[in-house]
């Protein structure tokens, strides 16, 4: 069951994944505009990154990298139906 909460848009586009538990989720914010959705994906996949990229230089890993490449797939998904042209809204 979705909460209806006012979405903080500024927090939603620094850091995605602090808002939204999925991805794909972002498809469904109506509040967001279809260049914000992927530019907000964008930023989440460079989180990711740069989580992967420090892991790599040397912090300890803690153990997430599987989730976080799930994650990037999930990210990838979601951009490609945004581009396809596939509606924002999954259920109508």
């Amino acid at each position: 069951m979705t909460e209806n909460k006012p979405l903080d848009r500024e927090a939603a586009k620094r850091q995605p994944e602090t808002v939204f538990e999925r991805p794909l989720m972002i498809l469904d914010e109506q509040l967001l505009t279809r260049g914000e959705k992927l530019a907000t994906l964008e930023r989440w996949r460079q989180n990711i990154l740069e989580q992967l990229r420090a892991t790599s230089e040397g912090m300890p890993p803690d153990g997430n990298s599987a989730e976080r490449t799930a994650v990037l797939d999930e990210i990838e998904e979601a951009k490609r139906r945004l581009t396809e042209g596939e509606p924002d809204q999954t259920s109508t």
